[in-house]
């Protein structure tokens, strides 16, 4: 049991810290916003839940109309499955023979997709399938201008989803694809490139069905695209997830969602005037992306972050803030910051109202 189990309905300032805090009303009005706009365009919600992990968070997306949850490993799936959620994607490549067991075995507590991208893989995934007596249903990824997995778009995606429909284990499901090398452009040119990209992710998709093969789904975007990549005719589902909690990443990349996760600490030391040294450091709060931002502050002249501790240096001097006290943190990307805990601090109006385990966060497997 956490210290901060112990702690429920207590302030916030009371709390053990670090500790990761969401604020519940804010997760919600982010959640409804994004389940409105991207049902406004038609589309169903699949969001990804490798920056999230907890059943709870799955459980509230489902409950406001996702279809599922997108996962990154098998091990977040069996999280999930485990958990009471249903139809969930692995948009990933799981791979080694133990792992795929593992995936085939999952079939029998709820159909779990997964991608592929080769022959070589797909084949793989057959045999575990056909060792369980299972049928896992596949997409096919395709390389939109990424650079990382996925398959060429046209043709070498149309060979592979005839190879996978003509194999005993698999179910040819659908394609997806993810624009992510996008997220740095702004304004007119990042929906060019986002249309330019999705395009050939819809095209492949229509070339698999002139082939004369059903594509069922057509998956991808994230939070940092979502917004323009909802309009583009031919994708069927959004898997963008990191947008229920915002950060200093997702605003910079065009989100205006709701700060919904922060990283409360405590102040240890004043070392003068315009020095305040709290207890949470890059263990507690990751610098991916950026820097975490402290809230309530005056102008910040730098952070320096050390495993259990933050150096924060004011450019004015600042007497409010004693030892003792709290500062709370917009993280720089909460992807890579709630994987560092173990748990979530559930807030209602500055109250805590729950605490949830993140048993998916060790989920690198």
């Amino acid at each position: 049991m956490s210290a901060n189990t112990r702690n429920l309905g207590l302030p916030i300032h009371e709390l053990e810290t670090p500790a990761l805090c969401i604020d519940l009303p804010a997760y919600r009005r982010n959640v409804a916003r994004m389940v409105a706009f991207i049902h406004k365009h038609g589309l169903a919600w699949r969001p990804h839940m490798k920056g999230q992990k907890a059943v709870e968070l799955a459980r509230e997306a489902v409950n406001a109309g996702a279809i599922g949850v997108t996962c990154a490993t098998v091990y977040e799936a069996e999280t999930m499955a485990h958990g009471g959620v249903r139809n969930i994607l692995i948009a990933n490549q799981p791979a080694g023979e133990r792992k795929l067991a593992r995936l085939a075995g999952l079939q029998a507590v709820t159909p779990v997709l997964t991608a592929t991208d080769s022959r070589e893989h797909a084949a793989q995934l057959a045999a575990a399938a056909n060792e369980a007596g299972a049928a896992i249903p596949v997409l096919i990824e395709v390389d939109v201008g990424m650079g990382r997995c996925g398959i060429a778009p046209g043709e070498p995606a149309v060979r592979l989803a005839e190879y996978i429909d003509s194999t005993t284990g698999l179910t040819f499901a659908g394609i997806m694809g993810w624009e992510g090398h996008v997220l740095a452009f702004e304004g007119e040119e990042k929906k060019k490139k986002i249309e330019e990209s999705l395009a050939l992710l819809t095209a492949t998709a229509q070339a698999i069905r002139d082939a004369g093969f059903e594509v069922g789904i057509v998956s991808a975007s994230g939070s940092g695209t979502f917004r323009l990549s909802s309009a583009v005719e031919g994708i069927t589902e959004v898997q963008a997830g990191g947008g229920v909690f915002s950060d200093l990443s997702y605003e910079k990349w065009g989100l205006d969602h709701e700060f919904a996760l922060t990283v409360l600490s405590r102040v240890i030391s004043r070392p003068s005037a315009t020095r305040i040294i709290v207890d949470a450091g890059f263990k507690s709060m990751s610098v991916q992306h950026g820097m975490p931002k402290p809230i309530g502050l005056g102008p910040v002249k730098k952070i320096v972050l050390s495993a259990e501790h933050g150096n924060i240096e004011l450019e004015e001097p600042d007497t409010a803030h004693r030892v003792g006290n709290t500062v709370a943190f917009i993280p720089g990307y909460t992807d890579s910051t709630l994987c560092l805990h173990d748990e979530i601090c559930v807030l209602t109006d500055g109250t805590l109202h729950a605490v949830w385990a993140i048993p998916g966060r060790t989920g690198r497997r």
